[in-house]
């Protein structure tokens, strides 16, 4: 077998992901390849750097903040969603008042009142999202004090 493939049975070695047949093949092939070798011993000490390391739990008070942080902008997420909802409706609705006698007018052509509907529904999402951006853009100014 060649180097390349011993190399990556190394790892599964030390895992203990090898059958007898593959592990023993790897210790023969260790036997006579110092490079292999060399690479065995290595990881050997990984692996036992890693099975002596211990991941340092963080302190109540952070995870606490962790998931009050995560609630809030979840709770804000969802309100400027319902804000924008609320907006498109309302800005649409006081939009088809204003052009409601042209979409009600019997001589007036589908096409053209489903364009004008279609454009009405198009700004309103558009001014909406513009005024939601600049709500974001201005609460997260880096250079609120520098003079222009």
């Amino acid at each position: 077998m060649d180097h390349q493939k011993i190399k990556e049975l190394i790892s599964s070695y030390y895992d203990g992901e090898l059958d007898e047949k593959r592990k023993r093949l790897v210790e023969k092939h260790l036997e006579q390849c110092p490079e292999c070798k060399k690479e065995f011993e290595e990881m050997g000490k990984f692996e036992e750097v890693m099975r002596k390391m211990e991941l340092k739990k963080p302190p109540k008070e952070a995870w606490q903040l962790y998931w009050t942080s995560i609630y809030n902008r979840l709770e804000r997420r969802a309100g400027w969603i319902l804000f924008s909802i609320g907006a498109i409706i309302l800005i649409f609705f006081g939009g088809y008042k204003m052009v409601e006698g042209i979409i009600q007018d019997p001589s007036t052509p589908l096409l053209l009142k489903v364009g004008i509907l279609t454009v009405l529904g198009g700004v309103v999402v558009l001014l909406v999202s513009l005024i939601r951006e600049q709500f974001y853009v201005r609460k997260r100014e880096r250079y609120k004090e520098v003079e222009k």
